[in-house]
């Protein structure tokens, strides 16, 4: 059932025209839907997924959750400063079943340095530095999360964002937007480069994805460029996409299997390497 899913998926990114010609090639489309990914149960309609295959011309290493988002209460969760943990901590704290890491923070302060929030309450507000990153917002209607929303940050509109939305962060860049590719500026350096990376979004049939890339180990896991990422939520068939904070916060966790993938941060291909962060993105 899911590897037919990924094949429709497939042929779309195939048919669309290619903004990205390298990173969505047709063999690395077929290469992502025909990887085995031993998809494990985890509870209440929710699946999560590990694959290890040559893709973009280098050994990548992805972990996949997706969960029906009616069935699941989704929260942003924001524990900054002295109350920071890693993303497995957290979301073991707020009685979770599947989690990922948020947006950009100040690894000094630990505390966000882009747009949030809470329960209508501004708790973030995003730095000049990150405007050109952190173009999107991630967003959440309803208290129970079952409404995402990934659209265009406006920097004069957070207050508008507050009011309307029960949780609300930036991040970026966007990846895909209504099924189309977001404009991504090759000439930033952080766009360009391969990193790890995180990224959220959902699709047509009301599943939200939660993806982590792993990367910074040569010929296990070596990371992919914002390109790359489009790439990657496309073939996983999402309509819209958004990139969260990566490099040594990628972290995918759930109940049942611990962190999936392989953080980076201890230097080792394990999954032990967590790094602390302030915000985070959970379901249960």
């Amino acid at each position: 059932m899911d590897n037919r899913f990924f094949l429709i998926a497939a042929f779309f990114a195939i048919i669309y025209p290619l903004q990205h010609a390298k990173a969505q090639d047709s063999n690395d489309s077929l290469a992502f839907v025909s990887a085995n990914w031993n998809w494990q149960e985890i509870g209440n309609g929710a699946k999560a997924g590990y694959a290890q295959f040559r893709i973009f011309g280098s050994t990548q290493s992805i972990s996949i959750v997706k969960y029906p988002a009616r069935k699941f209460r989704t929260q942003i969760i924001n524990s900054p400063g002295n109350i920071a943990n890693t993303t497995d901590s957290l979301a073991m704290k707020y009685a979770s079943l599947v989690a990922i890491n948020g947006s950009f923070f100040n690894t000094k302060t630990l505390y966000p340095h882009t747009f949030l929030s809470i329960n209508h309450k501004i708790e973030g507000i995003s730095s000049a530095h990150e405007y050109r990153r952190s173009n999107g917002i991630l967003a959440f209607k309803d208290r129970k999360g079952r409404k995402m929303d990934i659209f265009l940050c406006d920097t004069s509109s957070y207050a508008k964002y507050s009011k309307k939305y029960y949780y609300a962060i930036a991040a970026g860049p966007l990846l895909l937007l209504d099924g189309k590719n977001a404009h991504i500026d090759t000439n930033m350096e952080f766009n360009s480069t391969r990193h790890p990376r995180s990224i959220i979004g959902y699709d047509n049939n009301g599943y939200y994805y939660m993806i982590v890339i792993d990367g910074r180990f040569p010929g296990q896991g070596e990371g992919i460029s914002i390109p790359e990422a489009v790439a990657v939520a496309r073939y996983a068939g999402l309509k819209e996409a958004i990139n969260l904070d990566g490099g040594g916060s990628s972290t995918l966790w759930t109940e049942p299997t611990g962190v999936i993938n392989h953080p980076c941060d201890n230097k080792k291909f394990d999954h032990a390497g967590c790094r602390i962060v302030p915000n985070l993105i959970i379901a249960r």
